[in-house]
């Protein structure tokens, strides 16, 4: 599994634990419902350390617990270089 898609994951566990909404996340976090939506549907692979770590606090954990989770340890990177415009 992709790295993003793990983190993604494993949010959208701990609001379901929470049983938390992306709406009262985002009143919890400070984080938008915009922002906070559009990664965990994946319609953008990228999400700020910064973003993550008020989720994390939301959601009444930290950094280090969050990716604790031995599924980080097999997680991988999955990298598409963008090409260059030809002049």
């Amino acid at each position: 599994m992709d790295f993003s898609d793990l983190i993604a994951l494993k949010i959208k566990e701990l609001m379901a634990e929470k049983n938390i909404t992306t709406y009262k996340l985002q009143d919890l976090s400070g984080v938008y419902n915009s922002t906070i939506a559009l990664f965990l549907t994946r319609q953008t692979k990228t999400i700020r350390l910064e973003n993550l770590l008020y989720l994390c606090e939301a959601l009444d954990t930290n950094l280090s617990e969050f990716f604790a989770d031995e599924r980080f340890m097999n997680a991988e990177a999955h990298w598409e270089k963008k090409k260059k415009k030809e002049k």
